[in-house]
């Protein structure tokens, strides 16, 4: 008995939670050592026990696959950790990559929910992400009707959370790019700072993505799949997850266009910014060519040339640079290049 305490102490740093419910009422916590035993008695249907990991070592999860009889390339993947978002099928059990978003100061983070699901057994572990699901947990075991449907319940619970909190992070996205729209158009703004915040804002948005997309095509799969854990009273719940990752995946798309759409107004806008500093400079080169080229002429000193000896032949010359000169800015300052 002292070893098999030791044994357990070994992976209580990366344990958070463990019991079994039955007919939806959660019974007293459960020893690790003990989820064989539970499983390998007669349960009532829907009974199982949920299981949740953070950052567990391999010695751990080697633990878990003993106790739940996993397939040992799923082991692996959780093992390694950044793995693309996906669902597979090992056996009666069902294994599932979800991508959490959650955001620290100026950056996303992107983490890795695992989800093992069996008839009667439920494992999450989190790998890069700080916000677990003891709410998932406490609100299933307030309804212990919903909860009474078995591991599929928990499996909702905990997709369905996923999917509502990246509501928050794409309104965040929006609010960043009406923000950059506003300054866009400001004359002040550094154009060069506002193609680096654009470019910082679409590689958060792809990061969000890269959650979503898989998401979208997962939640559709799980409408329809067979597996003892699916209850036809459970697949509305996971058609009310599809369309909400559906709405997700369409603003994005929409936040996507919009922020290709800045950016190249931004890029017009440099343009059209270098043309008229090119107007400019072309039009005080004109200006400024007039004199240049009668002073070149008179600079020249040739003895023969009749100009010399005339009485008003400087003050005609100034006077002519001068004419010209503004004549030419006059012509300039109408069709609005100076």
């Amino acid at each position: 008995m002292f070893q098999a305490v030791i044994a357990a102490a070994k992976f209580l740093p990366m344990l958070i939670d463990c019991a079994a419910y039955v007919n939806g009422k959660r019974q007293a916590t459960m020893d690790i050592e003990a989820i064989s035993d539970f499983l390998d008695a007669p349960q009532p249907v829907g009974a199982f026990v949920w299981v949740a990991l953070f950052e567990p070592t391999p010695a751990t999860l080697g633990k878990m696959q003993e106790e739940f009889n996993l397939h040992q390339l799923a082991i692996e993947d959780t093992n390694r950790g950044s793995q693309r978002p996906k669902m597979e099928e090992y056996g009666a059990t069902l294994f599932l990559v979800l991508h959490t978003i959650e955001h620290h100061g100026n950056e996303f983070v992107d983490g890795e929910l695992h989800i093992y699901c069996g008839e009667h057994f439920v494992l999450t572990v989190r790998h890069r992400a700080e916000l677990g699901f003891k709410n998932v947990r406490s609100e299933l075991e307030r309804d212990p009707d919903f909860l009474a449907l078995g591991p599929g319940a928990a499996l909702h619970g905990l997709i369905d959370t996923v999917v509502d909190r990246l509501f928050p992070e794409v309104d965040s996205l929006e609010d960043r790019l009406d923000k950059i729209e506003e300054t866009i158009f400001d004359a002040s703004s550094d154009r060069r700072v506002a193609a680096e915040v654009l470019y910082a804002l679409k590689r958060d948005t792809i990061c969000v993505r890269r959650a979503v997309t898989p998401l979208e095509d997962m939640c559709g799969r799980l409408v329809t799949h067979k597996h003892p854990i699916f209850r036809d009273s459970l697949r509305p719940y996971f058609r009310d997850v599809l369309d909400h990752v559906t709405r997700i995946d369409e603003s994005l798309d929409n936040l996507r266009d919009m922020e290709n759409s800045a950016t190249q107004t931004n890029l017009s806008l440099i343009t059209l910014g270098e043309s008229e500093v090119t107007k400019k400079l072309a039009s005080w080169g004109a200006i400024l060519m007039v004199p240049s080229i009668v002073g070149a002429i008179y600079g020249m000193n040739f003895k023969h040339m009749p100009e010399l000896d005339w009485v008003y032949g400087y003050p005609a010359a100034l006077g002519l640079m001068v004419a010209a000169s503004v004549v030419l800015w006059a012509f300039f300052r109408r069709i609005k290049w100076v």
